[in-house]
């Protein structure tokens, strides 16, 4: 877990340290595919079943995020 801290850093308020945008969204982006690569490789479930969750919760937020429905 120590990859975790070297991504988001500690836990005790840095004066002065922020991380970028782009940094945030790499970040992001490495622990949702390690999550994937934890939950296939445990077989519970399949990448194909987590794209087609992705596409259902994608299709709700657009759904709700519309103006006037």
């Amino acid at each position: 877990m120590n990859f975790l801290k070297n991504i988001f850093g500690a836990k005790e308020a840095k004066t002065g340290h922020a991380i970028s945008l782009q940094q945030g969204v790499a970040a992001n982006a490495l622990s949702i595919q390690a999550l994937i690569n934890v939950l296939v490789a445990k077989d519970l479930c399949t990448r194909q079943e987590l794209l087609d969750e992705l596409k259902k919760i994608s299709g709700q937020n657009q759904h709700h995020a519309r103006p006037g429905k």
